[in-house]
């Protein structure tokens, strides 16, 4: 297991969904200066904040309102940081803080289960290893009836998730049905801590990787798993960064040395211009090829691992193009447990790239999820064959399981297939014929066209499905089957 480095940590704050995480290198104390008393100060009306203070006593002391001294200063303070039109600098109070440090970490308090929801309601996609909901028994793929007696379908997704969670040690109760039958189960609440890095390993030797977040000890985490799928004898890595809002930059940084042996991380610059460059040593190569899959909600830590493992040729990068978070915070403590996190620098890639509302640009562009992950799998030392099993809320593909909804339809004894899923399986290019409702699939052996006017395609809410038969009728090396509950495909190297 690589060890921590021994350098200052470094902290300040990347975007996330929610909240903008850590990314600086130090984290300070904000004070006021103290009053002067000396002869020659200057009067009590000109020092800087003395109006201010004046305002808040009057309009709390005098105001029709009967306001209190802490909405007028919480109003004050958000009016000086609007003032600033920078998203990212912002107050939080003590308990603001603690959930930015939970959502950091991935500590939540729940049962442990992720809900998705098709056309048939709200579903358990995936329960949580050591969760209460895997002690009581729920499973993924059991649709939610019904919560603490309500009926499920009264609620909406995010009202029906929020009466699902609740205070630690209290508890819910779920109605769940699954394969024909209701089942009731009491659930207790729990802290939870989610997992922020998994592995897998697909059938052909490539080593797969997710980071959820850049926690404290996530770095930790991603070299144990990259240790273990290395004494496995992987032949090619996938790390996943889609969806990662960023974290702590000591965190990216460790992670690079994995894969590089010196450099500069990023370069930042500050109000006056002035280039710090974050660099490193003592790290590592890996003897086998790296693909980072990245989408639009890829942000800061992630945008500086990617772009710095693009930047030293370290990995490729296949997904979308990401969020473009390039600048740095630092949090400042305040009294009562408060702290303002301060936008003090803009960060570039090692040659100097900008990031900021611009993103990491993929070497391989793809949408979709599923095309993402089988395109990053075709892109190391490809396997020599690919296969892919769609069922209703899951994928398995080359033997690795994701929850991965795909849908596919069923007609007339044959099964439809997103085009973009069946392209990314052959390498393919895909293009989409508005005129003649037709996609062409163009790869080295030439190109193939699906229409709908031949049965070969349905265009469903602008989405191409291909139908599986004619697939096969078409290349030789794909052959698919259909079980009814599960669609199987099967692609070798011609």
């Amino acid at each position: 297991m690589t060890k921590r480095s021994h350098e200052p940590k470094i902290r300040g704050t990347f975007r996330n969904m929610k909240w903008s995480l850590l990314l600086s290198a130090a984290v300070a104390v904000a004070a006021l200066p103290a009053a002067a008393s000396a002869e020659g100060t200057p009067a009590l009306q000109d020092i800087p904040g003395t109006q201010l203070y004046e305002v808040l006593r009057i309009l709390q002391q005098n105001h029709v309102s009967g306001t209190s001294e802490e909405k007028l200063v919480d109003s004050a303070i958000q009016g000086m940081i609007g003032s600033l039109n920078d998203p990212y600098t912002v107050f939080m109070n003590k308990e603001q803080y603690q959930q930015f440090n939970d959502s950091l970490e991935q500590h939540f308090v729940g049962i442990g289960i992720r809900l998705s929801a098709d056309g048939e309601g709200v579903y358990i996609a995936a329960v949580i290893p050591n969760s209460p909901a895997e002690a009581a028994g729920l499973k993924a793929d059991d649709y939610i009836a019904a919560v603490d007696g309500m009926a499920a379908d009264k609620l909406a997704p995010d009202q029906l998730a929020e009466k699902i969670v609740g205070k630690a040690g209290s508890s819910v109760k779920l109605t769940v049905r699954r394969a024909g039958q209701t089942l009731d189960f009491k659930v207790v609440r729990q802290a939870i801590d989610l997992p922020v890095v998994t592995s897998r390993l697909f059938d052909g030797g490539t080593g797969y990787i997710a980071l959820s977040s850049f926690s404290d000890q996530a770095d930790e985490q991603f070299a144990a798993r990259l240790n273990l799928l290395e004494s496995k004898g992987i032949q090619s890595l996938i790390i996943d960064l889609r969806d990662n809002g960023g974290g702590i930059l000591d965190t990216a940084l460790n992670i690079a040395r994995l894969f590089i042996k010196e450099g500069t991380l990023i370069h930042t610059k500050n109000r006056d211009g002035k280039d710090e460059p974050v660099t490193f040593s003592g790290g590592q190569t890996v003897p086998f090829p790296v693909t980072v899959l990245v989408n639009e909600n890829s942000a800061s830590a992630s945008e500086v691992l990617a772009g710095a493992l693009q930047d030293y040729q370290a990995a490729r990068i296949v997904g979308t193009q990401t969020y473009g978070k390039g600048s740095v915070q630092t949090i400042y403590q305040l009294s009562g447990g408060a702290v303002l996190k301060v936008t003090i620098e803009e960060y570039l890639t090692p040659k100097l790239r900008t990031v900021n509302k611009i993103g990491i640009q993929p070497d391989v562009e793809v949408d979709g999820s599923l095309p993402q992950l089988i395109t990053a799998l075709r892109q190391g030392k490809a396997p020599d064959e690919l296969t892919l099993a769609i069922g209703k809320h899951d994928v398995l593909l080359n033997n690795a399981q994701f929850s991965e909804p795909v849908p596919v339809i069923r007609r007339n004894s044959d099964a439809y297939v997103p085009s973009r899923v069946v392209a990314a399986l052959l390498g393919a290019r895909v293009k989409w014929d508005g005129e003649l409702q037709a996609v062409e699939l163009s790869s080295p052996r030439g190109t193939e066209s699906f229409a709908a006017a031949d049965g070969s395609l349905i265009n469903v809410e602008g989405t191409a499905y291909l139908s599986l038969t004619r697939l096969q009728s078409r290349y030789s090396q794909l052959h698919g089957s259909d079980d009814g509950s599960r669609v199987s495909i099967h692609v070798t190297k011609e």
